[in-house]
């Protein structure tokens, strides 16, 4: 059985990561879908092809998502998708960064979409839950800042 475990970050701690030329990021809004919505089914079909899960969100749920207000960043490299992550306003969710990233492209991303949000939504924290049995996950988000 899978118990889930809940991280908080207040943004009172920041990790300083080194942002590779190479790599950006790009914020997904229902204002800007269709003009995106190529590079959003590269990351799901990048996704797809690292790992199985059931629960895959595609392009609808996508569409369906960001007129909820939700906001989906893309990790780009050379303008191409490796990564993505979910923000349901104070929920981060659906973390994903391809196994073809190079060391410390996660944590940028996860630490720029973080300020990114904070700036743009005046949030005070961030929060998500990972399953127990997942300790590469736990160790990611701890390292990023993230407490229990």
């Amino acid at each position: 059985m899978s118990f889930k475990l809940y991280f908080k970050h207040n943004f009172d701690f920041k990790i300083n990561s080194n942002r590779r030329k190479e790599i950006s990021f790009l914020r997904v809004t229902k204002k800007n879908f269709l003009h995106t919505k190529h590079l959003i089914q590269k990351s799901i079909d990048t996704f797809n092809s690292e790992i199985q899960w059931d629960g895959m969100w595609d392009c609808n749920d996508a569409k369906i998502r960001l007129n909820e207000n939700q906001i989906l960043y893309l990790l780009l490299e050379n303008n191409k998708p490796i990564g993505h992550v979910w923000y349901k306003l104070y929920y981060i969710y659906n973390a994903f960064v391809s196994q073809k990233r190079k060391n410390g492209d996660s944590v940028w991303f996860i630490q720029e979409t973080m300020r990114d949000m904070k700036e743009k939504c005046d949030l005070k924290y961030v929060k998500l839950y990972v399953d127990d049995w997942n300790e590469r996950a736990i160790n990611f988000w701890k390292k990023n800042g993230f407490t229990k």
